[in-house]
């Protein structure tokens, strides 16, 4: 969400009334309010539909999703009631180290995470939809599907928590500034900064924009291919959904991931915090926006909508029923 090495710049106001990047602190607590609770009501939602949904939970192609939803709701649940929280106090409440690690942990490592299993996710749509025979035993989808995921998860919370937590210098924190406000003292260490730049923080935002295009790209020219017409309607959902998601992730991130490569490259590091600071509010809603694509594509809402309601109309109102009469024929015969 916020990179860690320029929160010190981009969001230092406490008094509420204005703030870079644009947005008054008023504003966007308005702003992230609501959203934040019809996206966390969604993601509970699509969670509690795909585990009671034996088919869907055992759908290999949910398995991302899942863990998606469950980093998703970390931030939902943690990020964003601490950013609010700061808001309506002017300060990081309760002030502590704790809750300032675990603020930059959810804000920083989960984030980038998830944008980094999107990447992923988007990538293995190639791999079930032109290789399935790769995932056709056990071993193979462990290898294949299970492996990867795990060692995302495992390399984005292993890195943050050493970064974070256990790197060998000391943080200083200032609890009147959002994120609180510290300059993270491991970014000090020019290897570990250029690391966490490239890797952490520009690449992953481009892989799920790259992946999606490619896979789009692939299925229209595996069409022309094998001379089989379009049927574009049986790829409209897939598109939509895709484009969805990739739009926001590339628009919102990219710019950032700009900035960071030019202030890496020696620009003061003051230069585009404003800009910034818009961004890594405006970040907040690739979340938002997954879990409502997520909410729309488990849950057949026009189906409820019309069973629900449209349906208990039509049971309530009785037509007039029409009777044919055969013509009698009358005389002899």
């Amino acid at each position: 969400m916020s990179d860690n090495q320029y929160s010190n710049n981009s969001d230092n106001n406490s008094s509420g009334s204005s703030s870079n990047g644009g947005l008054s602190l008023v504003a966007r607590f308005w702003i992230l309010l609501p959203f934040n609770i019809v996206s966390t009501i969604s993601t509970f939602i699509v969670l509690f539909h795909i585990f009671i949904n034996r088919r869907a939970r055992t759908n290999i192609k949910n398995h991302i999703f899942i863990i998606l939803l469950i980093f998703g709701l970390t931030v939902q649940l943690i990020d964003v009631p601490l950013y609010l929280n700061f808001i309506v106090h002017g300060a990081v409440v309760p002030a502590t180290p704790v809750t300032c690690l675990t603020w930059k942990f959810v804000d920083t490592g989960l984030y980038i995470g998830l944008i980094c299993l999107m990447g992923w996710m988007a990538f293995e749509r190639h791999i079930i939809v032109f290789h399935e025979r790769l995932l056709a035993t056990r071993k193979r989808r462990i290898i294949i599907h299970y492996i990867p995921i795990s060692i995302i998860i495992l390399y984005y919370v292993i890195y943050y928590m050493y970064v974070l937590m256990f790197y060998p210098c000391e943080n200083s924190y200032d609890y009147t500034s959002v994120y609180c406000g510290y300059s993270v003292c491991y970014t000090n260490n020019i290897n570990l900064k250029t690391w966490d730049t490239i890797v952490n923080n520009v690449i992953p935002p481009l892989l799920e924009p790259l992946m999606t295009l490619s896979f789009l790209f692939r299925v229209i020219w595996h069409k022309h291919r094998s001379h089989q017409p379009m049927h574009w309607r049986k790829h409209r959902k897939m598109a939509i959904q895709l484009f969805a998601l990739s739009i926001p992730n590339f628009f919102i991130n990219f710019p950032v991931d700009v900035l960071l490569i030019a202030q890496l490259c020696g620009i003061p590091s003051n230069l585009g915090d404003n800009m910034l600071a818009y961004f890594y509010f405006l970040s907040y809603f690739v979340i938002f926006i997954f879990s409502f694509i997520c909410l729309v594509s488990f849950i057949d809402i026009k189906k409820i909508v019309q069973e629900k309601i449209v349906g208990r109309r039509s049971v309530a109102t009785v037509a007039p029923t029409r009777i044919a009469l055969r013509p009698t024929t009358y005389g002899a015969t």
